[in-house]
């Protein structure tokens, strides 16, 4: 038998073959729609073929779910890594006392976490949205991290009176009133980090909670 294409030309493939992949859908709903002289056979083709239909329309929600599932979690393993390495490098600014003009990576690392903290913060919403609970608690974890030590830096210089160019990146010069502010905010912070931990709250609810925590009283 020779089945018509879309634009009148006669296929080359007959109806006893095997459809070609991709073209099962196209394959079911010719077969279904086959007249027969014999309306019991058709009967019995129709209710045969029915839970085949529903077999594969059933089976493409689960294939493209898979099929997105290794970009969230490849683009989450990145921004984790992205987000720890960030987190060590701006620690080590709190060695910074103030004596002399900040490191020369100080603003674009400040700013380089502040990116990052927004791609972890859209992943794990991803992450939840594919189902994922793991991968979003491992980028809230590293998203917390790194929100603590961006609040601890950015206090410390907010508490000791530090100028802009352009925020976050501090004037080039020394700011004696930064050494003895950091002596006080790194005792503060580990506390403070445990009372986020307990509360369990989200990344825009932590940053509020740990500015406050790490404000010196009248400053």
């Amino acid at each position: 038998m020779v089945i018509g294409t879309r634009d009148g030309r006669p296929s080359s493939h007959s109806h006893a073959g095997a459809p070609h992949q991709g073209d099962c859908c196209r394959w079911l709903c010719f077969t279904l729609g086959i007249e027969h002289p014999s309306v019991g056979w058709g009967t019995l083709m129709l209710r045969r073929l029915l839970p085949l239909v529903f077999v594969t329309l059933g089976l493409t929600a689960p294939m493209a779910s898979v099929a997105a599932q290794p970009f969230t979690q490849g683009a989450a393993g990145s921004a984790i890594s992205a987000a720890n390495a960030l987190s060590a490098r701006i620690r080590s600014y709190h060695r910074w006392q103030g004596l002399t003009p900040p490191p020369a990576s100080y603003c674009a690392t400040m700013r380089e976490g502040e990116a990052v903290l927004k791609q972890l913060s859209r992943l794990a919403s991803r992450a939840i949205l594919y189902r994922a609970p793991g991968v979003a608690l491992s980028l809230q974890q590293a998203g917390d991290r790194l929100s603590d030590e961006l609040d601890e830096e950015e206090e410390v210089n907010s508490q000791s009176g530090i100028s802009y160019t352009l925020y976050p990146c501090p004037v080039p010069a020394p700011y004696p009133p930064r050494a003895p502010v950091l002596r006080i905010l790194d005792a503060k912070a580990p506390a403070c980090r445990r009372r986020a931990d307990a509360l369990r709250v989200s990344f825009e609810a932590r940053r509020s909670l740990m500015q406050k925590c790490l404000r010196i009283p009248g400053t």
